[in-house]
């Protein structure tokens, strides 16, 4: 607000400045009496300055709330990504099974084979496709993190890509921007 009353009153100057600057002056100037040209030089002068001023004024108070907001946004940024867990390593795992859920979803179960508490669980929805007829009993998956650290891409041990699994901060952020 005390950008927008220093503006104000900057704007309200420099129009009195310039219209007393282009304001007739004659040989009469000390009577106080214009005649209906001179006071329309003066109001024509006055409101030029208030047509040409008044959006450069708008503008620039506009380009200064979007800094401050960009500004602001970008320090949002920096403490969400400081916050932000990135998927790291994960052992490759064994599918244990591929069911529905009652649902109507579908669901596989993983585990690690070095270490049987050591398991997964990726569910789908009821969907029209089925990410889960990629998965095979007894199939290796490796779990490769994706180059932004979003999440995981799940691999066949032939490389055939299986699917996508965000980490959980992700998934919420792409409820909310892109990834």
């Amino acid at each position: 607000m005390k950008h927008f009353l220093h503006h104000a009153a900057l704007a309200l100057a420099v129009t009195a400045c310039v219209g007393l600057t282009f304001a007739p002056r004659d040989a009469r100037a000390g009577d106080g009496n214009l005649n209906g040209s001179e006071i329309s030089v003066l109001v024509t002068g006055s409101s030029v300055v208030m047509v040409v001023s008044g959006p450069v004024f708008l503008s620039a108070a506009g380009v200064n709330k979007t800094m401050d907001a960009s500004k602001a946004a970008s320090e949002r940024r920096k403490d969400e990504k400081a916050r932000r867990i990135s998927a790291g390593p994960l052992p490759d795992m064994q599918v244990k099974s591929v069911d529905s859920t009652a649902e109507g979803g579908r669901r596989v179960m993983l585990e690690d084979p070095t270490s049987a508490e050591n398991t997964a669980v990726l569910q789908w929805p009821q969907r029209q496709d089925n990410p889960a007829e990629n998965f095979i009993v007894g199939q290796t998956v490796a779990f490769t993190p994706s180059p932004q650290g979003a999440g995981w891409m799940l691999r066949a041990e032939d490389g055939a890509v299986l699917t996508f699994v965000p980490t959980a901060e992700a998934m919420d952020e792409s409820r909310t921007s892109t990834l």
